[in-house]
């Protein structure tokens, strides 16, 4: 009955005709920057940030989910039709997708996916509707020491996830921490780290951050790189099948695989939507009863990649809303709207503003509806937005990111910030140098200093607590394990054969 409630309160909420708006601006904009070669939700919300300062706060999340969500449909388009995927999460799309397109099946194929995307979408939503009071009631009870230990889990998740660039990661994300203390002390009221210029004292804003290192970064990316050339021949045969769509309820269990690994992963920080939909693919492919081999046409892996890629969207917003701790790049800049509307994530939110939890929940829901209508009517125009330019669109990129950063502050130190950062993203993208950290610690950074702060005052400086609190020792357990795992899995394997 809760769950009725709140989510009638959510479509009430999107009946204001601004957050109606920008909703339907959102997704529009989502599809088409999924299909547009190099472009990605990251650098569009990241773009997109600073233009919503003067909207309501659930108007503006509302637009960057939409964006958030259609990229995630948009990128299939590409990856079906001209074996480029739009997102890195497209790529498991690809492989049966396009192959299918090849043999005249591209309707087909698209239908698959969309559906297969639709479904994913609607019970992520579902699942932040239902898991993440709950959650949030469990974290409410956390003290310090459990947020403590709760950022450095996230931290080292996501230095795990880039597995041999974990050095690389674990250093970007201690410069985001190291950014986040920048600025007026809260307790001395002492500068730290301003170098005696007027407007670090007020910290490092991440707006210009995330613009600098996703927007004016992708964009000086794309405007120095080659155009690349690909068979476009398969775009003319763009279009959607009404059975193409009732298909994919064909593999009920290739659906479910998709649907328990894209909620289950998208929670994880920083893990992402690539890495469940690989493994929905090869799990589906492991139980598959379709005779076409995966990799040849096969819809089973094209149901399960686009279910896991969708489902994600529920289990990242789920970490954000009730921990206050970001799931991937992309919510970590969707909370910059909560931050510059005064506005906490976590536990206190549910309490506090539950407008904006219900509205969060209602917008995933209808957001995946209006994609599916939009693409239903556009999707051949649409697949056509794949002959763009990239150097154009680096270009326009360019201009909007200089623009969005001013506008934010109607400051020019935003536009160094974001210059600044912008030729660091480039240094990085050339240097293979992940970037994505960097935000999450800056993002999670405040938090942490006042956790820390708090509990080394309660403990006269002692950690003890740590290791006292059942909550806390466990996910101190957990950071050692994932930090020691390959060392202990190395001994045990030389301790069974130790002539090897």
């Amino acid at each position: 009955m809760e769950f009725i409630d709140a989510l009638a309160g959510g479509f009430s909420s999107l009946g204001s005709p601004p957050i109606a708006i920008s909703l339907l601006i959102g997704a529009a904009l989502g599809i088409v920057v999924g299909v547009l070669p190099g472009v990605g939700p990251g650098v569009t919300i990241a773009v997109l940030l600073p233009f919503t300062y003067g909207m309501a706060p659930l108007g503006g999340i509302s637009l960057l989910l939409g964006v958030y969500c259609g990229a995630f449909y948009g990128g299939a388009v590409t990856s079906i039709l001209i074996r480029t995927p739009g997102e890195a999460s497209s790529i498991m799309t690809m492989f049966d997708g396009y192959p299918l397109a090849k043999q005249g099946q591209a309707q087909r194929a698209l239908s698959l996916a969309f559906m297969s995307a639709f479904v994913g979408g609607i019970a992520s939503a579902l699942l932040l509707g239902l898991v993440a009071r709950p959650m949030a009631g469990f974290a409410a009870k956390f003290g310090a020491a459990e947020n403590v230990m709760a950022i450095l889990l996230a931290a080292v998740c996501v230095g795990k996830a880039y597995r041999r660039q974990f050095p690389a990661a674990m250093m970007m994300m201690g410069f985001g921490f190291f950014l986040a203390t920048v600025g007026i002390d809260p307790n001395s009221n002492e500068q730290r780290f301003t170098f005696g210029i007027p407007g670090m004292l007020s910290g490092i804003p991440l707006v210009p951050v995330a613009v600098g290192l996703f927007g004016m970064a992708q964009a000086l990316v794309m405007v120095s790189s080659p155009v690349p050339q690909f068979d476009a021949s398969l775009i003319q045969s763009a279009g959607l099948s009404w059975r193409g769509f009732l298909e994919p309820f064909r593999y009920p269990k290739a659906m479910l695989k998709g649907l328990l690994l894209g909620s289950g992963i998208g929670v994880l920080p920083a893990v992402g939507a690539a890495l469940s939909t690989s493994l929905a693919y090869f799990w589906a492919q492991q139980g598959s009863k379709d005779p076409t081999p995966f990799g040849q046409g096969n819809p089973e892996g094209i149901v399960a990649a686009e279910c896991a890629n969708n489902s994600n969207s529920g289990g990242a917003m789920i970490t954000v809303l009730t921990l206050g701790i970001p799931g991937d790049a992309i919510t970590a800049i969707i909370m910059g709207v909560f931050v510059v509307h005064g506005i906490v994530p976590g536990p206190s939110l549910f309490t506090d503003r539950p407008e904006i939890i219900n509205g969060v929940l209602a917008s995933l829901l209808v957001i995946n509806l209006v994609i599916l209508g939009l693409l239903i009517l556009t999707v051949k125009p649409l697949a056509r937005l794949a002959y763009v330019n990239p150097r154009i669109l680096g270009l326009i990129i360019l201009v909007l990111s200089f623009v969005g950063s001013y506008s934010a502050a109607n400051s020019m130190y935003y536009v160094v910030i974001t210059a600044i950062f912008g030729v660091l993203g480039l240094v990085c993208a050339r240097a293979n140098i992940p970037t994505i950290p960097l935000i999450l610690g800056m993002v999670m950074g405040d938090t942490l200093e006042a956790s820390l702060r708090q509990l080394l005052g309660r403990s006269d400086g002692s950690l003890e607590p740590f290791i006292t609190r059942p909550v806390s020792l466990a996910m101190l357990i957990a950071i050692l394990l994932i930090l020691f795992w390959p060392l202990l899995m190395a001994l045990t394997k030389r301790l069974k054969n130790p002539n090897v």
